[in-house]
């Protein structure tokens, strides 16, 4: 059912529960380093080079061309350019909360909170999985090229660690497994918002489901200068580094073959946020 959506509150719960008691998340005494993984996009390791080495440079949307029919499709991405495959996740052109249903992929859009008393997060967290307030698109206007949907999330208030929103890649009846993506070089996707961001994903060594961490599960992740024009990002998985604060992962490098989550999450340091998604997929 594409309304379906599962049980994340308790992992939330313990991590935001944990990043309170560890009190800074950091050396640098940084907030926010955490939530579901994540860490502030001012105070996260941006792995090879700095956040913008991640950007494309180009704020066109014309340069990528997506397609609902297909999974695959071709565009100008990453530092340099050059022409590259690309294996969308999802485009948001079909309105709805799943990800694409390709390549033995099966997920849903959530959001995700500190649970800061006060503060507001659009679209609202499902923390108990009834599915009554399915995660929905944001349509577009204008509309950048031919893409007409986006995922949105934005709100206000958050003062422990921030907020955020993504989705599982392999998560069929409610049972999070691990999606192999070692076919691929990493993720580009096109974005914008009034904040700075920062995309996590997680392995078997930075999600509860690996066994390796319970509630400080600290995800492979890298800062995105998001600004109110539309950029796209390449983002090799090589350039992916933990946080810092929470549980070490045990490698030096994210596991591209047994990916759990891709989720963006935003910090404390600006009192209000709004970080549009689109176009979001594997690439070589």
């Amino acid at each position: 059912m594409k309304n379906r959506i599962f049980l994340h509150g308790l992992n939330l719960v313990l991590c935001g529960l944990a990043i309170a008691a560890f009190a800074a998340c950091g050396d640098d005494g940084n907030e926010g380093s955490g939530g579901a993984g994540g860490g502030t996009a001012s105070g996260a390791t941006t792995g090879t080079g700095d956040a913008t080495s991640a950007s494309s440079g180009t704020t066109d949307p014309t340069t990528t061309t997506s397609s609902t029919s297909a999974s695959t499709t071709s565009a100008t991405t990453g530092t340099g350019g050059g022409p590259q495959s690309l294996e969308m996740i999802d485009d948001m052109e079909d309105n709805d909360n799943a990800i694409n249903a390709a390549g033995g992929r099966v997920g849903y859009w959530y959001t995700f909170n500190d649970e800061t008393e006060g503060a507001t997060q659009q679209p609202p967290p499902d923390p108990e999985g009834t599915g009554e307030t399915p995660f929905t698109m944001t349509e577009l206007a204008p509309a950048r090229g031919q893409s007409t949907y986006a995922a949105r999330s934005w709100g206000s208030g958050f003062t422990t660690w921030g907020a955020g929103f993504g989705f599982d890649l392999n998560s069929p009846e409610g049972a999070k497994a691990a999606y192999d993506a070692s076919a691929y070089t990493g993720i580009t996707l096109w974005a914008k918002g009034t904040t700075s961001a920062t995309v996590m994903i997680s392995d078997p060594g930075t999600d509860p489901e690996g066994g390796v961490c319970t509630d400080e599960c600290d995800k492979w992740q890298k800062s995105l200068p998001l600004t109110a024009e539309w950029q796209q990002f390449t983002i090799p998985f090589a350039d992916l580094k933990q946080g810092g604060w929470g549980t070490p992962a045990g490698t030096t490098a994210i596991d591209a073959s047994k990916l759990y989550s891709i989720q963006f999450q935003v910090g404390v340091d600006d009192p209000e946020f709004d970080v549009y998604i689109d176009d979001l997929a594997f690439y070589n």
